[in-house]
């Protein structure tokens, strides 16, 4: 992550290697940084690790009992705001299911309200399918079907994923800035609910327990602990991925059951306790896909802030190559918006977009953020950052103060 060198007077010079878009940028320093790194484990074959799971699952029966002679199933997977892992978890999934006795797959991406992925996109995340499985971007306005009252709400969950005979979810556990954590029930809710639900769950944003690596007392997995219960689901596969985006487990069987497994081995390696909160922090996304756009670079702020000292300098590289993101922030992003004023509205009226301005706001709240990134300057302003335009500018601002280096702080939790 860095290389030294001295120049001509003899002072050591640092040169960084910060993760940025698919490569990265190189930040010369006159300092040596503390490195924050998650903590690490060899990397599994994800076909062998995923045999293992379902062999040997957690609180269901090996899954080829779980099928039990039906012939369709529908398949739960995450979006491309995540790791590919599915490229390698999918096919050899399929193929097992197939030689037990299933002939129709319905893969349905769990979109949220994210964007719908095009053909393209499919391709790069799932690789090439075979022509018995279908890939469903979910609607989370149509297709549609209600399961009951969760939480004193109604739910309603993809039609295509209840109406199957055989219901599987995959997902990643990882940390999560609201919810916690990722994985588990949250790929049915946001992932494949109404758009009614998901705004609401973020809407609990501003609850104080409503924070990563939080499960108790968290208001959204109270929601979800109920999902839990309301919604079906036959067998899932959880996996917990490295900081470059390889499999490090696989945990399999019932929901729940895998996903909490999957909190053990994250919190073990994802969250890092600071003695000393940092004078400057400097964080990357973790380079490609974790950096595609402005509204995910957000969730970086939130998992670092504790790790450094109020009136701090947060420093962050995303290459953002997809713009600032959903056309629901973009267009708040466009109002120009002060701090106190988004806040009163947020509180006022909840709305999606609107909520990601929020955390920026609060993110940047007695600190000061600058972002190196591809983003147009006065965008980056009205989010409530600094642009900077030459890594170059980086050692002038460290100054002389107390150096951390983030290299994934999408992933990275740091805790007082």
């Amino acid at each position: 992550m860095s290389s030294c060198s001295r120049s001509s007077t003899g002072a050591r010079r640092v040169v960084l290697d910060v993760p940025y878009g698919r490569g990265s940028v190189q930040l010369p320093l006159w300092d040596e940084p503390d490195v924050l790194l998650p903590g690490d484990g060899p990397k599994v074959d994800p076909e062998k690790a995923l045999m293992e799971a379902v062999e040997h699952p957690l609180d269901t029966p090996p899954l080829r009992e779980v099928v039990g002679g039906r012939e369709e199933v529908a398949i739960v997977v995450d979006d491309d705001t995540r790791p590919p892992y599915a490229r390698a978890l999918l096919p050899p999934l399929l193929a097992f299911l197939r030689e037990n006795g299933v002939r129709r797959a319905k893969v349905i991406v769990a979109l949220g309200l994210h964007r719908p992925l095009d053909e393209g996109r499919k391709r790069a995340v799932f690789g090439d399918l075979p022509s018995w499985v279908e890939i469903y971007n979910h609607d989370p306005y149509r297709d549609l079907s209600p399961v009951g009252d969760v939480g004193g709400r109604r739910l309603l969950i993809n039609r295509h994923f209840l109406s199957a005979p055989l219901k599987v979810v995959i997902g990643d556990v990882e940390l999560h800035q609201i919810f916690g954590y990722g994985g588990g029930a949250k790929s049915l809710a946001p992932g494949i609910s109404d758009a009614e639900t998901i705004t609401w769950l973020h809407s609990l944003l501003t609850h104080p327990m409503a924070r990563p690596g939080v499960l108790e007392g968290n208001p959204v997995q109270e929601f979800l602990e109920e999902v839990y219960a309301k919604v079906r689901v036959d067998f899932s596969v959880q996996v917990v991925l490295n900081m470059r985006g390889e499999v490090l487990c696989v945990n399999a069987g019932s929901l729940r059951r895998a996903f909490l497994e999957g909190v053990e081995v994250v919190d073990r390696l994802y969250k890092i306790k600071v003695e000393e909160p940092f004078d400057v922090l400097i964080a990357s996304a973790g380079g490609h896909p974790r950096d595609v756009d402005l509204y995910q670079t957000q969730k970086v702020i939130n998992m670092v802030r504790a790790g450094l000292k109020e009136g701090g300098k947060l420093i962050l590289f995303s290459r953002c190559g997809d713009g600032v993101g959903p056309e629901g922030f973009a267009r708040w992003l466009k109002e120009g918006l002060g701090k106190e004023e988004v806040k009163r509205m947020v509180e006022e009226r909840f709305e999606m977009g609107l909520h990601k301005l929020y955390l920026f706001a609060k993110g940047t709240k007695e600190v000061d953020v600058y972002l190196y990134s591809s983003i147009h300057p006065d965008l980056v302003r009205r989010a409530f950052l600094k642009p900077l335009e030459d890594p170059r500018e980086v050692a002038e601002l460290v100054g002389d103060g107390r150096i951390g280096f983030v290299p994934f702080g999408t992933v990275t939790l740091l805790c007082k």
